[in-house]
């Protein structure tokens, strides 16, 4: 009988060992016994396994004293590690894979060194161990270290990269409690991208590292409140309009908006066009028809916009005092609006 364990990403992948009793091979099966984990070891030593996909490691882990032989790919995908798994002080001289692997317990990567490709996609961590340093004085070497998609992956603090090493860092996100690490190991990032002239990627870790930068402000970093109240307005004003930069698009919609909204304000305030004469929406009045609305939209949205764009043709004006306070608000956000986007565009093109 063949062992049952199938993988979970992929249902095609499966084991051909023999199984035991239990329907698992002595690889695959948990809850060993102090014989057959000593056979687990042992057989891996003997065979010179490289592939451990799936494996489920009921003790200790110190690659030092298991993996002495040469391997063309290290795969611990979807492996279970439920005790300290120790990687420090080991030469990764081929690629070396963690998708899908799960760290139970403390795992150790301190002045190991990588001389090829390492993978760490969809791996879980334990959360306990989050602000570890675990890759203190660890090489990378190789030409890409990726890090996706993965749960409570501890700070890189103390990591040594080689000029020439890319470092993908997405969709690894961290809550309230561990900000710090999430702005560390954005910025280190963010570092080694601009290393390597990743600029494809350096406004994606720019725009993470401030974002965690920016949930940590605290009123005892500053000399009064009032500081720290204008820090976190301007904060998040250039993170929800221009996604500080990084997300013009943003800028777009939310001109768009002002200039609508404004125009709607502006049909109920009054207009006078030259075309069409006063443009007024009386509330009380239930005389218009759906053609009326959406050519007063169309008028006043063209003032809306000319008006924000600080234009001024003058074919239409506003009337009353709240029209004229509202083309000075409107004016206003035009001009601080048109700097930003200018600024923003400017800095793109410059990365």
């Amino acid at each position: 009988m063949n062992c049952k364990w199938t993988s979970r990403e992929d249902k095609n992948i499966k084991c051909y060992r023999h199984a035991d009793p239990s329907g698992y091979c002595l690889f695959h099966k948990q809850n060993k016994s102090p014989r057959e984990i000593a056979l687990f070891e042992a057989y891996i030593k003997k065979g010179e396994i490289s592939d451990f996909t799936g494996f489920y490691f009921e003790e200790k882990f110190d690659i030092n004293k298991i993996v002495n032989y040469k391997y063309e790919k290290l795969k611990f995908c979807e492996s279970i590690f439920k005790e300290d798994v120790n990687f420090s002080d080991f030469i990764f001289e081929n690629s070396v894979d963690f998708t899908n692997t799960e760290f139970k317990s403390y795992v150790n990567f301190r002045n190991s060194t990588f001389l090829n490709n390492c993978v760490f996609n969809k791996t879980i961590f334990n959360p306990k161990y989050i602000n570890e340093q675990i890759f203190q004085k660890s090489n990378f070497n190789g030409q890409k270290l990726i890090v996706e998609k993965c749960a409570y992956f501890p700070r890189l603090d103390g990591i040594v990269f080689s000029p020439y090493t890319k470092f993908i860092l997405k969709d690894v996100n961290y809550n309230d409690d561990n900000v710090i690490c999430g702005r560390n190991n954005y910025r280190i990032a963010r570092i080694q991208a601009k290393q390597t002239e990743d600029n494809e990627n350096i406004g994606y870790y720019y725009y993470n590292e401030r974002n965690y930068t920016s949930k940590f402000m605290k009123t005892r970093q500053y000399n009064g409140y009032r500081e720290f109240l204008a820090d976190n307005f301007f904060d998040f004003l250039s993170k929800n309009f221009i996604g500080y930069g990084e997300k013009p698009a943003k800028l777009l919609l939310i001109s768009f908006f002002i200039v609508s909204l404004f125009a709607l304000i502006y049909m109920f305030t009054g207009i006078k066009t030259m075309d069409y004469g006063l443009i007024k929406i009386n509330l009380f009045n239930n005389m218009y028809t759906l053609k009326d609305f959406i050519r007063f939209y169309i008028e006043a949205w063209y003032f809306s916009m000319i008006t924000f764009s600080t234009v001024g043709y003058g074919d239409i004006i506003v009337l009353g005092i709240l029209g004229k306070i509202l083309v000075c608000m409107e004016v206003f956000l035009g001009i601080t609006i048109h700097a930003t986007w200018t600024s923003v565009l400017f800095s793109r093109m410059i990365q």
